[in-house]
């Protein structure tokens, strides 16, 4: 199975899950669920799978609250918080691959200098020696 896909569903299954409990009242449920798609992109590895394991339990917890969009939306939770279980660790976290620097780019090293608070005009920054000596 690909790897996006998993996270895709799982995130979608919590977007599902939010409106189903704010349709069932559960406000605070459903600012829960939509923070954990947030949350679900945003982490990788083990945690992702400790999240999920997590969002097993609200999702459980909250289907006994007896109404019928209530469990709907705990069985979303739930769903989601079983696909990062199994699959979390196997995830890409979004938004790594675009930090990759592919080619060398004198004028991205000049940024990423200034970025880091040195002067990338300094000969003794690249090693040489300084035209002001």
């Amino acid at each position: 199975m690909n790897g996006s896909r998993p996270l895709w569903i799982a995130a979608l299954l919590l977007v599902g899950a939010a409106g189903a409990f704010w349709g069932a009242g559960s406000v605070p449920v459903a600012l829960l669920s939509l923070a954990s798609v947030a949350a679900v992109v945003a982490l990788s590895g083990v945690v992702r799978r400790v999240l999920g394991a997590l969002l097993v339990v609200v999702g459980v917890a909250a289907a006994f609250s007896g109404h019928w969009l209530a469990i709907i939306g705990g069985v979303l939770v739930a769903g989601s918080g079983v696909l990062l279980a199994a699959f979390g660790a196997r995830m890409p976290k979004i938004g790594v691959g675009g930090q990759k620097t592919r080619v060398h780019d004198p004028e991205t090293d000049m940024w990423r200098a200034l970025e880091r608070g040195d002067d990338p005009t300094d000969d003794k920054d690249r090693g040489g020696q300084s035209s002001n000596e």
